[in-house]
């Protein structure tokens, strides 16, 4: 059941980046001039840890298991999977919109603000309702031989942000998570004055 924890790990760390993204578009909102590397560095992680591990391994490995010892969540898990492909065009409807802004200046803030939150709404309610439907019954209909190949997997999942050795690359973007954003994520402005 290592993975349960793992996911919920995960999670905390997904809201983390989706907060930050949230807090980015609202500071922009306010006149602060926008941190396109940033925003970038936060789209390359999600692609790369969200979409390549945590999904997923949700559905090769958590979801059959389930769909077998429990199968009157298959319909739920019908859903979570198709919010999966629902998240990635999601994904890329940010990405059109940041090139936009970028290319095009404030006439295309609106647009990307508006896909930002329509993004990080999305997740954030995909991951609260795994937790709520799903996990549960995992953790009460799968036995030990079910657990096995679902922990194997998730243990492999090589964060590159947040994991036990983070890529200097993204070391460098969790620095600038920290000193960009407020609390309880970042410290914003706070850590100079300490």
């Amino acid at each position: 059941m290592q993975s349960l924890e793992i996911i919920r790990h995960e999670h905390r760390n997904l809201g983390a980046v989706l907060y930050t993204l949230d807090q980015l578009v609202d500071q922009i909102e306010s006149g602060k001039v926008p941190r396109f590397e940033v925003f970038h560095g936060l789209l390359t992680y999600l692609d790369r840890f969200l979409d390549r591990y945590h999904h997923p391994k949700e559905d090769q490995y958590l979801f059959p298991a389930l769909r077998h010892r429990a199968p009157e969540l298959d319909a739920v898990i019908g859903e979570l999977e198709q919010q999966h492909h629902e998240g990635e065009r999601l994904f890329i409807d940010v990405l059109k919109a940041l090139s936009a802004y970028e290319f095009a200046g404030a006439t295309e803030f609106a647009a990307f603000r508006d896909a930002v939150y329509r993004y990080t709404r999305f997740e954030r309610d995909h991951a609260l309702r795994e937790e709520r439907e799903v996990m549960p019954v995992a953790e009460e209909k799968l036995n030990a031989e079910d657990w096995a190949p679902i922990d194997a997997a998730f243990l492999d999942n090589r964060d590159p942000m947040f994991g036990s050795a983070p890529s200097a690359l993204f070391a460098k973007l969790h620095s600038d998570i920290v000193s960009l954003v407020p609390a309880p994520v970042g410290l914003g402005a706070q850590w100079k004055k300490s």
